[in-house]
């Protein structure tokens, strides 16, 4: 008897996702950790993720992904969200000029989504509300410290400072709140603590190997990112 194998199809009418990432670690983030979490959801939308141009591994200019929001932006059915990161963004962001140190960067993180999306549909003259902006405290290197077990499942403690990874884990039970100086950025620090840490080879491995409830659990802004983008395929 011929084997009959069932392949999942994606239903012409639902709505798709598409998340304009700055560099291929976000990519890779989104193809291998987000689209199975909206899979084991019930949700079988499609999911696309790209680069977005001129990126070469940082945000260069708010022109550049604002370009690339509009070019997709008005696909029929569609809903469309950003991953970028808070650390470094470039001072041409809308709000960027409003932000101030009585601020929590939460508070600062919040503010440019709201301008971003303001500053689309006023240039537009109409309302996005397919539209789910998202900045990532204080870079993606914060998810690879709430997957902190996982770092000490992938690698001996001899291999890495262990004693200095425990007390950031200690110190930021939230890891969104790691800061954002040159000296103490997430990523600044995990290169310290991991000597030879790739985030492209490393970060998702790291993560994948904990799952991404860990992140859910340890960083609020970003379960709020998911929860947004789930509501809005359901």
């Amino acid at each position: 008897m011929d084997k009959k194998y069932h392949q999942w199809t994606t239903d012409p009418t639902m709505k798709r996702l598409v998340i304009i990432a700055e560099g291929e670690t976000e990519e890779s983030f989104v193809n291998n950790i987000l689209r199975p979490f909206f899979c084991s959801k019930g949700l079988y939308n499609t999911i696309q993720c790209f680069k977005t141009k001129h990126s070469h591994g940082g945000m260069s200019k708010y022109s550049y992904i604002k370009k690339d929001i509009l070019n997709t932006i008005y696909e029929s059915d569609v809903v469309v969200s950003m991953m970028i990161d808070f650390y470094r963004l470039p001072s041409d962001f809308p709000g960027f000029g409003e932000l101030s140190n009585s601020q929590t960067h939460q508070e600062q993180a919040d503010l440019l989504e709201t301008r971003i999306k303001e500053d689309l549909e006023e240039t537009q003259n109409q309302r996005f509300e397919n539209f789910i902006p998202y900045i990532q405290l204080h870079e993606f290197e914060t998810l690879v410290f709430a997957s902190a077990n996982g770092i000490d499942i992938l690698f001996d403690r001899d291999e890495i400072d262990f004693k200095g990874l425990m007390n950031v884990v200690e110190e930021y039970p939230n890891p969104e709140e790691i800061n954002n100086y040159p000296d103490t950025a997430p990523s600044v620090r995990l290169k310290k603590l991991i000597p030879g840490y790739n985030k492209v080879l490393h970060g998702i491995d790291i993560i994948n190997t904990v799952g991404i409830s860990e992140l859910l659990e340890k960083c609020p802004k970003f379960k709020t990112w998911i929860e947004s983008m789930v509501e809005a395929l359901v």
